[in-house]
């Protein structure tokens, strides 16, 4: 027997912040599903139509698991204590996870400094390696009626700092789109989707070239590499840091989980909390 209740829909919002008694919306094999059950599916703000929409789907789509199931449940061959302790293992799951979850958002300190990121690439320094060819340079795009060119010109091949502040004021100024940076890495690939620059080789170019003026119908490109890796060499630091951060962080938390529930068994020992009869 199936039982839909037809005429709710376009009130779906309002029936759900409003409505004390339950809403039954479906009935199938003896199995009911009801307005309450299904409130996470509406988000908050959405039109009448929309969440009306999103409920008949949701409730299409469970109408037809639960006449799969009855079939499954009627035919298949089941061991009802395996199913039983595999639900409880998964429900189990997801509390620890949102326990876990809870207390790293709360307790874990997420500060990772500059001395550990170096200590830390420092140990590990071979498993870092570059995957694309990576760069580090001055690179500027200006308009080509753009003031300020002359100045760029002059500029834009320095690794000095002060040149470099003073290249950075002008192309805030006056460019389309910059990096000028020696300590910050990019793509090569990301770089020349962004200039008229045709490398059939970026190996031999970035061996063979430091330095480059383009221009096409609209843009004057200005191209300085400070330092490049190539694929397969040793990644620098510049380029690792919130690969590394992240590795940092994660170990943190492994570690602050396995002390914490340590920290509760034992708690639950001097307690005289556990007892095991074996």
């Amino acid at each position: 027997m199936l039982v839909f209740v037809a005429g709710w829909l376009p009130m779906a919002c309002n029936m759900i912040e409003f409505r004390p008694d339950e809403q039954l919306l479906a009935e199938v094999y003896n199995n009911r599903l009801y307005l309450e059950d299904i409130e996470g599916v509406i988000p908050a703000g959405i039109s009448p139509g929309d969440s009306a929409a999103r409920v008949k789907r949701y409730v299409d789509r469970w109408v037809d698991q639960q006449v799969y199931i009855h079939h499954a449940q009627q035919h298949a061959t089941l061991d009802k204590k395996v199913v039983e302790q595999r639900l409880n293992d998964y429900r189990n799951a997801l509390i620890i996870h949102a326990f876990e979850k809870e207390l790293v958002e709360n307790e874990l300190d997420t500060i990772v400094d500059d001395d550990e990121l170096t200590a830390y690439y420092e140990t590990h320094k071979e498993h870092f390696r570059v995957r694309r060819h990576i760069v580090a340079v001055n690179y500027i795009k200006v308009p080509l009626d753009a003031a300020g060119v002359s100045e760029i010109r002059s500029l834009y091949r320095s690794g000095n700092p002060g040149d470099m502040e003073q290249l950075k004021d002008l192309s805030l100024e006056h460019a389309a789109s910059y990096q000028v940076d020696a300590d910050r890495w990019i793509t090569f690939n990301d770089l020349i989707k962004d200039m008229p620059l045709n490398v059939d080789d970026p190996d031999a170019f970035l061996r063979s070239n430091r330095s480059a003026e383009i221009t096409d119908d609209y843009y004057r490109y200005f191209l300085y590499i400070h330092d490049f890796r190539l694929r397969g060499d040793q990644s620098p630091l510049g380029f690792e840091k919130d690969n590394i951060r992240q590795l940092i962080l994660s170990r943190r938390q492994k570690e602050y989980l396995q002390n914490k529930r340590r920290d509760m068994f034992n708690k639950a020992i001097e307690g005289n909390h556990v007892e095991v009869f074996l």
